[in-house]
C-alpha cells in the first residue's frame, strides 16, 4: 500500500507564484504603480495566513479523517483573501479545508478552486511553472504593465489572478493570460475597484506608513 500523504506548499514558496501588475487606464485619473495597495499590516499577515494555513489544514485532516489524504494544496493570500489550489482526494476533505479556511484568524474570503482528483505528476507542476513564468513575461511586455499589484498562479493550465485592481487593470491582465499558448482557462479572483477608490486607499496606507515611520522614529 502506498504512503499517503498531503503536500501543502505556501504561495511564498511555490514556484507558480509570483507578481505582477497592471496600470491604469482610466482617463482622468491616476492610480499610483509603486507603492503596494495593501497595507504595510497586510502585506505582513498575508504571509502570516499563508504560512499558518498550512499547519492548521493538515490538522484538521489528520483530526477529522484519522489519516492524512493523498493531496497538494497551495495556500496564497492576498488581502486576507485566501486562494486555494492544487488537488484533494475527496469532496469530504475539500470541504474540511474550506472550512478550516473559514474559520483561520484574519481570513476575510475564502475561494477553494481545489479539484478533487489524483494529485498531477511532477511533469505537470513543471509545466505549470513554465507557463506560469509565460504569462508574467508576456504581461511585463505589454504596454502599461509594472512588476506589481498582483498575484499569478497557474494549476494545471488554469491560470489564477489575485490583486486590487481596476476593472480596465483586471480585462488587460485577464486578456493577456487568455491569449497565451498552453493556458487552458484565466479566472481572476481580484478585488475590483475603482481607480478613484484606489487612490483613495493609497493615500490612507501611505499615511499610515508615515505615521508607523514617526511612532518608530520616537
Amino acid at each position: 500500500m502506498f504512503k499517503r500523504t498531503l503536500c501543502i506548499l505556501s504561495c511564498a514558496a511555490a514556484m507558480t507564484t509570483a507578481m505582477v501588475g497592471c496600470a491604469p487606464l482610466v482617463v482622468g485619473a491616476t492610480v499610483s504603480t509603486i507603492n503596494d495597495r495593501r497595507s504595510a499590516g497586510a502585506i505582513v499577515n498575508d504571509g502570516v495566513i499563508e504560512k499558518r494555513l498550512s499547519y492548521e489544514i493538515t490538522q484538521a485532516l489528520k483530526e477529522q479523517l484519522g489519516d492524512e489524504p493523498e493531496g497538494r494544496i497551495t495556500v496564497t493570500a492576498y488581502n486576507g483573501k485566501v486562494l486555494l489550489t492544487g488537488e484533494i482526494e475527496t469532496l469530504k476533505a475539500k470541504r474540511i479545508v474550506t472550512e478550516t479556511v473559514q474559520k483561520s484568524l484574519d481570513v476575510r474570503s475564502v475561494v477553494n478552486e481545489l479539484a478533487v482528483q489524483p494529485t498531477i505528476s511532477w511533469t505537470q507542476r513543471m509545466s505549470d511553472s513554465k507557463l506560469a513564468t509565460t504569462v508574467r513575461s508576456r504581461m511585463v511586455m505589454e504596454d502599461n504593465v509594472y512588476l506589481s499589484q498582483m498575484k499569478v498562479i497557474v494549476e494545471r493550465g488554469i491560470v489564477y489572478i489575485m490583486g486590487i485592481v481596476t476593472p480596465q487593470e483586471n480585462t488587460i491582465a485577464m486578456n493577456v493570460a487568455a491569449r497565451t499558448s498552453g493556458v487552458a482557462r484565466v479566472i481572476s479572483v481580484c478585488e475590483v475597484m475603482s481607480a478613484e477608490r484606489i487612490m483613495e486607499r493609497l493615500k490612507n496606507i501611505n499615511q499610515e506608513n508615515k505615521a508607523a515611520q514617526q511612532e518608530a522614529a520616537q
